[in-house]
């Protein structure tokens, strides 16, 4: 009963209702009868219900520095019926300011990809506070039809684009472009938990960058967005002085050849295809230059393994904000299907919901008792393990402040890598096709 109540917490306090309904069993909850947990598309005790509410400003200041152009060109709309949704009807404000500010052409003439790049090199200064402000921008309604014209529109913004990835993500540059990738190369109806791109390593892209090329018909498959320094505020206190006091601690281990048909995403990505070589001293000393010590395991000694402590929070090096800046939702062994079971919640689709029971029940025999580690690990800095209910209460708070997108086809989205997060919300839909770009990367040690 112990590990069937460790079960039902992975999935979320709420789901023993769900649970009990499909199986006619009552577990014992493992969590204090007072706990009243909040559904992960909530927006605090109060909602603003903003269907059919626009609030729409003219950008005819920043449109002076274009002087060949109308000032009427462009309208930026901080709520419309189809930005960010809480879940299709809700939108998300961070205070007064939407997440993101979305930009669009007024006059169909001036969709183009050249009107995008002339307005993105021409403002510049001012998309960039917008990020700064905002924590994301997105561009949309332009004709952006391939990787490359991705890759044209983000160089007029920002030439010092990188393809320098050592994330955790399988990914391929797309369409023979040079800064643009594949978002992941893993199944559609995985989901992916938010996170800060890179942020265990110790300079991450200052920004990323998603576009639409193909947009999901169906249920599911957004990129959802949230605003990491709430996150930090709306953590438990004495969570929070937990995390700043013991730190944490990663383990990666790569092999020679990625795993296939399995739940652990990071076990696809082998070493060769991390790093883009097979010298193994190579591997070492590019692992030098991002602090990443590294060791060989295995038998023919050919396991990438490295382990380091991070810090769980970094301040925001412009505005000083603290940031939940950590990859442990990702990370740690409950999140595949707690963020399933969050879908099905969501979207009511079945199917999340049997794949949430069948990884759930997985991932409990694999790494809850029989006590195995995933590709990537995560505990506390002295190695002590994070508990599923101190996931869950990590959990909670980044569900309570995300947003979600219903992509449109060309849609152009600009994040502020520093404060706002991104993961993917699961869809059988394969048609959907997102990519990727990023930044330079900023350290994080800087003031």
């Amino acid at each position: 009963m112990r590990h069937l109540s460790t079960f039902i917490a992975i999935l979320g306090f709420n789901s023993v209702r769900a649970f009990t309904a499909l199986t006619g069993i009552r577990p014992r909850p493992i969590f204090p009868p007072s706990s009243s947990l909040t559904r992960p598309y909530q927006i605090g005790q109060h909602e603003e219900y903003a269907q059919g509410i626009s609030d729409q400003i003219t950008l005819e200041a920043i449109q002076r520095s274009v002087s060949s152009l109308s000032t009427q060109l462009m309208e930026s709309r901080e709520n419309t019926t189809t930005p960010f949704t809480r879940p299709t009807t809700w939108n998300r404000h961070v205070g007064s300011k939407a997440l993101p500010l979305i930009l669009q052409p007024t006059i169909q003439d001036h969709d183009s990809l050249q009107y995008l790049q002339l307005f993105l090199e021409s403002n510049r200064e001012w998309v960039e506070k917008m990020i700064l402000d905002h924590g994301a921008v997105m561009f949309r309604g332009f004709s952006l039809g391939s990787a490359q014209d991705v890759e044209d529109a983000l160089l007029s913004f920002n030439p010092n684009l990188s393809n320098e990835y050592h994330g955790t993500s399988p990914r391929n540059v797309q369409g023979g472009s040079k800064f643009v990738f594949s978002a992941a190369e893993v199944p559609s109806h995985y989901p992916i938990a938010q996170h800060i791109e890179m942020s265990f390593l110790p300079s991450p892209p200052k920004q990323l960058y998603f576009s639409a090329l193909k947009a999901p018909n169906s249920t599911g498959g957004e990129t959802a967005l949230a605003d990491f320094r709430k996150v930090y505020q709306d953590l438990p206190q004495k969570l929070r002085q937990k995390l700043a006091t013991k730190k944490l601690l990663y383990r990666r281990t790569h092999r020679k050849i990625g795993e296939v048909n399995t739940h652990d995403v990071a076990a696809m990505l082998s070493w060769p295809e991390l790093f883009g070589t097979n010298d193994k001293e190579e591997v070492e000393a590019r692992s030098h230059q991002l602090s990443m010590p590294v060791r060989w395991e295995g038998s023919n000694n050919d396991t990438f393994v490295s382990e380091f402590s991070s810090e769980p929070f970094q301040l925001h090096p412009t505005t000083g904000e603290p940031v939940f800046f950590n990859h442990a939702n990702v990370f740690h062994w409950t999140s595949f299907p707690a963020e399933l079971f969050a879908a099905f919640r969501r979207t009511k689709d079945i199917r999340f919901l049997g794949h949430a029971l069948r990884v759930g029940v997985n991932s409990l025999w694999k790494y809850g008792i029989r006590r195995q580690k995933m590709a990537l690990h995560v505990s506390y800095g002295d190695g002590s393990p994070i508990s599923v209910w101190e996931m869950h209460q990590m959990r909670k708070a980044i569900h309570k402040n995300m947003v979600y997108n219903r992509w449109q086809q060309g849609d152009l989205l600009l994040i502020d890598n520093f404060s706002t997060s991104h993961g993917r919300q699961p869809t059988y839909d394969s048609g959907r096709q997102v990519v990727v770009a990023w930044s330079d990367s900023m350290s994080k040690s800087m003031p």
